[in-house]
């Protein structure tokens, strides 16, 4: 990537850009746009290396970005010239993108995969495609608790300060906010997120910390907590990392999984080789080694996985049949509704 394109894209979201591999004899150069920490550093060399030996004359940039929304800020910055061509967004986050004009429309005809993906790949207003879906799990100590069978475990009156929930607005306490909904009476997504928020205020005695340091994973992993909520793929990884000690519960009253998608940006300087690139995130064998090595959601029906991996994730058919529906676009339209009454009912989460 040239040194000036760098530049604009590192002054436009104000961090420190990593070191980037020479590009060397390639006559194309993508910069993509996905989440940093423990998911670059096994998608990088699973996926998007992968694509570079194959393509010897595209060079992929992996630029890391927090979240979201700030993945959003930097297109909305950067609208007329932008130096991002493929973007992951979450759901809601693609579902703006789209309405804004940031993102580049892919019809079914210009992606040849998408006669093997599974249905909900194509997302109704989101220019873009599901690449993957996480799903909520439960946290608990192996040493100190018998793996729970019910999300209600956490209401069972362990001792105080034995629980650990990351409150919003971390995504993982939205999530969990529309479980507790669910749990406890909830209909569409307001009357859930409202019953969620008290049902959680009733756990605030049992809670050792709201903001978990250095996460969730290690909080549970590390004895601090016994039980708590986190996303499936940091669970799964940290698990295997932290000795065991931490385990990872698929309640049986089913769970949420959120929607990660990939998309094409408006103005992308290489759309044609963006579309390769997309293409091969979606395709058998970059969502086969998703699976086996990250644990997350595949949207590929077409390709198989090994039964282990998916045994580690929300797709067996039995997860499948308990998954709780979410509207992830009413949710967000409550969010900062959802983030107050937080801080008015349950004590010490602000």
């Amino acid at each position: 990537m040239p040194a000036t394109r760098r530049r604009l894209l590192t002054a436009s979201i104000g961090l420190a850009m990593p070191s980037i591999r020479s590009a060397r004899a390639a006559r194309r150069s993508l910069t993509f746009a996905a989440p940093g920490g423990l998911f670059q550093e096994l998608y990088e060399p699973a996926v998007v290396d992968q694509f570079g030996r194959a393509h010897r004359d595209i060079d992929v940039f992996y630029y890391a970005v927090p979240s979201s929304t700030q993945a959003l800020s930097v297109l909305r910055r950067q609208r007329e010239q932008p130096e991002i061509d493929v973007v992951v967004l979450e759901f809601a986050a693609a579902r703006a993108g789209t309405d804004e004009g940031l993102l580049e429309a892919m019809p079914s005809g210009s992606l040849p995969v998408q006669a093997d993906l599974a249905p909900f790949a194509t997302l109704p207003g989101i220019a873009g495609r599901a690449v993957f879906t996480e799903p909520l799990v439960m946290l608990f100590d192996r040493v100190h608790v018998h793996p729970p069978s019910s999300w209600k475990t956490l209401w069972s009156g362990l001792d105080e300060q034995s629980i650990a929930v990351p409150a919003p607005p971390d995504p993982a306490g939205i999530a969990f906010t529309v479980v507790a909904g669910r749990l406890f009476g909830g209909g569409d997504e307001q009357r859930a997120a409202t019953d969620g928020v008290t049902a959680i205020g009733e756990l605030a005695a049992s809670v050792t910390s709201w903001d978990p340091r250095p996460d969730v994973y290690h909080c549970v992993g590390d004895g601090t907590a016994r039980l708590g909520v986190g996303w499936n793929m940091p669970a799964q990884l940290l698990s295997d990392r932290l000795g065991g000690r931490l385990g990872v519960a698929f309640p049986a009253e089913g769970t949420i999984s959120r929607i990660m998608t990939v998309n094409l940006v408006k103005r992308s300087r290489q759309p044609d080789a963006a579309r390769l690139f997309i293409a091969y995130l979606l395709d058998i064998e970059a969502q086969k080694a998703m699976v086996e090595r990250m644990y997350l959601g595949p949207v590929n029906a077409r390709a198989r996985y090994p039964e282990g991996a998916l045994l580690r994730t929300a797709n067996t058919p039995e997860r499948a049949a308990t998954a709780m529906p979410v509207d992830w676009l009413a949710i967000n339209a409550i969010r900062d509704d959802i983030i107050r009454r937080w801080r008015e009912v349950i004590p010490g989460s602000g």
